[in-house]
């Protein structure tokens, strides 16, 4: 534990690639531990769905439907869930590397505990998209670029049964916080702003997430900065410096 601990203080952009290289293979390898129970995860999909009925959330099918009338607007969402999550969220920790340590530490603890709890809830309580649950969503990925990312056929190449919580939703309000905090743009402060509320609607229209979903993401990124404030509160941390972009 204490080299772990000085790997993760040390400013190196190759300690802290491994920890991101190290963090990923942790999670793929739990993922392919966890098989895939179908039978519950479609029956906690249905649980979430009844819920969201009674919380008046059940907006998926609307929001679809709307989306689905224009096709050109549909198939660019499909491509921002495909790539954005990775790409956006990669660049984020990049820049926020440069512009201050201090944050990219908060920020990373605090991305690799949510991710952590996310993993457990997925073990615990696997859940199925609602597109595959059967609650009136088409997989738009799959309507129209014929991408199945995540089904019985397809769990070798992503978690087909980790809708809850969503780390889409997770990870954008985690990227939007950042963004608006480090930032000294105001274009780039509106950008970050945007960015959360965009991705959980993509998730959604897409047939990817139920509302729900989203919102235990943002729950375990909130025990996430927690977990780093409290640790924080018990040991003084040193200064930062925060360099211009």
């Amino acid at each position: 534990m204490p080299r772990v601990r000085e790997v993760l203080a040390r400013r190196d952009a190759v300690a802290q690639l491994a920890v991101v290289v190290g963090a990923f293979a942790a999670y793929e390898a739990a993922r392919h531990l966890m098989e895939p129970n179908w039978a519950q995860a479609f029956a906690n999909a249905r649980r979430i769905e009844s819920v969201e009925q009674v919380l008046g959330l059940a907006w998926e099918q609307s929001l679809q439907r709307a989306f689905l009338a224009i096709p050109d607007l549909m198939q660019a969402l499909n491509v921002f869930y495909f790539v954005g999550h990775f790409i956006f969220t990669g660049i984020f920790f990049i820049w926020l590397y440069r512009r201050s340590w201090d944050g990219f530490r908060s920020f990373r603890d605090a991305f690799l505990i949510a991710t952590a709890i996310s993993v457990v809830v997925h073990y615990l309580f696997p859940t199925a998209p609602p597109r595959l649950a059967g609650v009136g969503l088409e997989d738009t990925l799959l309507l129209f670029s014929g991408i199945d990312i995540g089904s019985p056929t397809s769990s070798a190449y992503s978690n087909p049964v980790a809708a809850v919580p969503s780390l889409h939703a997770a990870y954008a309000l985690g990227v939007g916080i950042g963004v608006v905090r480090y930032t000294r743009s105001s274009l780039v402060r509106v950008a970050g702003a945007i960015y959360p509320p965009l991705v959980i609607l993509t998730i959604v229209v897409t047939g990817n997430h139920f509302v729900l979903d989203a919102v235990a993401g943002i729950a375990v990124l909130g025990a996430g900065f927690l977990a780093v404030g409290w640790w924080r509160s018990r040991k003084r941390e040193p200064g930062s410096r925060v360099c211009a972009v």
